[in-house]
């Protein structure tokens, strides 16, 4: 790959942020997933650069924010960044993206002639090293942006870790609702327990049929309409619950259940992030 500006956020083990600024007319940069690290390799590998580059190495800013519990690794960002630029975030050795959420900032409202034509302003895609058991999320901006970036990453096994070298997707679903989970064949109200002793109230039919719908359209691939429910699952339980740490423990509670429950836990999981 070919860029002028490329920041790597090399997340340690114990949570702390390395951000290596790389800039140059043009130069080449590869996530090396064939090979491990030799004493020539720079310390953002598998990350490598090939070019004359100007490199900063520097703390992050306030708005970089991670949080390493039981859960896993919380990583936290907000980004403003010109058309062109690569974003790297790297995990610490093990650790996978489990849950990942992105926030748009509105635009300001001055200016607007006519309809306001949205399109997607780059891609993302996840790649993997399985011999040195690394794993990066790629941001590839074509146009400049202001956005929010979230993840839960979980340590794994060295044997269940991804073998795939590279992942492109443009449908965070795929990596937020794991596939294993779709063979539910439906969400009953006996299922949603938990949740109706957190909010307290005997009637949850409604989140039990939005969680359905939810089921039905991620196993049918509808992308927009699985994106609606899941926004109107989270209306329907934040409505319940005063604070996110109320969600979690909820999600918590059901990842030693059935497959449906599972399913359940894991929506919750995304709308507390």
């Amino acid at each position: 790959m070919i860029t002028r500006l490329m920041v790597i956020q090399k997340i340690l083990e114990n949570g702390d942020v390395e951000i290596y600024q790389i800039s140059s007319d043009n130069f080449q940069w590869t996530f090396e997933n064939g090979r491990t690290k030799v004493d020539s390799d720079a310390e953002y590998f598998p990350f490598a650069l090939n070019g004359d580059v100007s490199i900063l190495k520097r703390k992050p800013g306030a708005e970089t924010k991670t949080y390493l519990n039981e859960n896993g690794l919380t990583f936290c960002d907000d980004y403003g960044v010109p058309g062109g630029t690569v974003i790297g975030v790297l995990f610490p050795e093990n650790y996978i993206p489990d849950i990942i959420k992105f926030k748009d900032k509105p635009f300001i409202p001055v200016g607007f002639a006519g309809q306001v034509i949205s399109r997607p302003p780059g891609q993302f895609e996840i790649l993997y090293n399985s011999l040195s058991k690394h794993c990066a999320i790629i941001f590839n901006m074509h146009e400049n942006i202001c956005f929010g970036f979230k993840s839960i990453s979980k340590k794994v096994s060295n044997e269940n870790f991804p073998n795939n070298g590279n992942r492109i997707t443009d449908e965070l679903f795929d990596v937020t609702l794991s596939s294993e989970f779709l063979n539910v064949d439906s969400i009953k109200t006996e299922d949603l327990k938990l949740i109706n002793e957190t909010l307290n109230q005997e009637d949850i039919t409604d989140v039990a049929n939005t969680l359905n719908e939810l089921l039905d359209s991620l196993k049918s691939g509808q992308k927009e309409k699985s994106k609606s429910l899941l926004a109107k699952v989270s209306t329907l339980l934040i409505g319940g619950v005063s604070l996110a740490s109320g969600l979690t423990k909820i999600a918590d509670s059901y990842k030693h259940g059935d497959s449906a429950q599972q399913f359940v836990g894991r929506v919750i999981e995304y709308i507390s992030l």
